[in-house]
């Protein structure tokens, strides 16, 4: 089962949708940041507050961003071909305080997750807790929509040695993927640095999902088991 949650997993990155939301992913994610690069040549002032910013906003923004993408592309991680579009901002506009609290639970266990040894320093792994809190909430939302489905019997926590093959495997393929798209987009943009890096940046955060692609085929297959 392992194994075929990886395969499932990786097969998500052959959507072209998975490049949009990474793009958004990123877009979201980069508003902390943005104070920063615009005072690049500005006092040293409004740089330190634009560090200050980041610092505080930084995490809530990147829950976001991920709440956003894993709504998005619930339906092609559990084995479907269309992405979900309008569900986060459905879902923001009709439970905002809901979404709030999601948001939030998703920032407490990234920050208690890196307190785990071992695990706790893996980006692979703090991606695995964000992202594996969205897809608990939504697989919850259509029990409350149909109960019939017998969605509560599936196990949302895996094992300790799954999470940790989880951890690693998307690892080793998120870096792979990174050191392959880098090198590719630096060969074509040889002369152009700065077009490279602002296309290297949204390519890498597409690999930064793996290890919640793994976790939602992992889910996926227990969803099929109850058909």
């Amino acid at each position: 089962m392992f194994w075929q949650s990886v395969f499932n997993g990786l097969s998500v990155l052959l959507h072209w949708q998975t490049y949009v939301v990474a793009f958004i992913y990123f877009i979201i994610s980069f508003i902390p940041i943005a104070p920063i690069i615009i005072a690049r040549n500005n006092a040293e002032m409004i740089i330190y507050k634009g560090r200050f910013l980041m610092m505080i906003f930084q995490p809530f923004f990147q829950a976001l961003a991920v709440f956003i993408s894993v709504c998005i592309l619930f339906p092609i991680m559990l084995g479907g071909v269309q992405a979900a579009w309008s569900l986060p901002w459905m879902v923001i506009f009709m439970e905002p305080w809901r979404t709030l609290l999601i948001i939030v639970i998703m920032c407490f266990l990234s920050a208690l997750g890196e307190f785990i040894p071992f695990l706790g320093k893996a980006n692979s792994f703090i991606m695995f807790i964000m992202g594996g809190t969205v897809l608990v909430f939504l697989i919850l939302s259509i029990h409350n929509v149909h109960p019939d489905l017998g969605i509560t019997s599936i196990d949302f926590i895996p094992s300790l040695l799954t999470i940790i093959g989880i951890v690693i495997v998307s690892g080793f393929f998120s870096w792979l993927g990174v050191l392959v798209s880098s090198t590719v987009v630096t060969l074509i943009f040889m002369d152009w640095e700065d077009i490279s890096e602002w296309i290297i940046i949204p390519i890498g955060s597409v690999f930064g999902f793996i290890p919640i692609f793994i976790y939602a085929a992992w889910i996926g297959l227990q969803v099929n088991g109850l058909k």
